[in-house]
């Protein structure tokens, strides 16, 4: 997930604010949640709060706040061992079983 500063720096490039308050918002279950904080903010059935809090361009940047979210955690998955070709996470050239086994490059 993409730290606040990041996506308020998105934002300030897409409109010109950073909306940190409503990226504090949509962020604020993740300390007790972790990454289900998701579940809380990151839904569409918010989009009729965030409007009438934020307006329009808070709408466009909670949607792209997932966007953004999603977009990082696919990264993490994206990433296979170089050594037997298993998926691994978070950037990880190389998977927990070979890591566990000793390889090393």
């Amino acid at each position: 997930m993409p730290r606040l500063k990041t996506h308020c720096k998105n934002s300030k490039q897409r409109t010109g604010k950073e909306f940190e308050d409503l990226h504090k918002w949509m962020d604020e279950g993740h300390e007790y949640l972790g990454q289900d904080h998701r579940f809380e903010r990151h839904s569409g059935a918010y989009i009729k709060y965030v409007k009438e809090k934020w307006g329009i361009e808070g709408v466009i940047e909670f949607l792209n706040h997932i966007i953004d979210d999603f977009k990082d955690t696919l990264r993490k998955y994206s990433m296979t061992c170089i050594f037997c070709n298993k998926e691994t996470f978070s950037e990880y050239s190389i998977c927990r079983r070979c890591y566990a086994e000793g390889k090393r490059k």
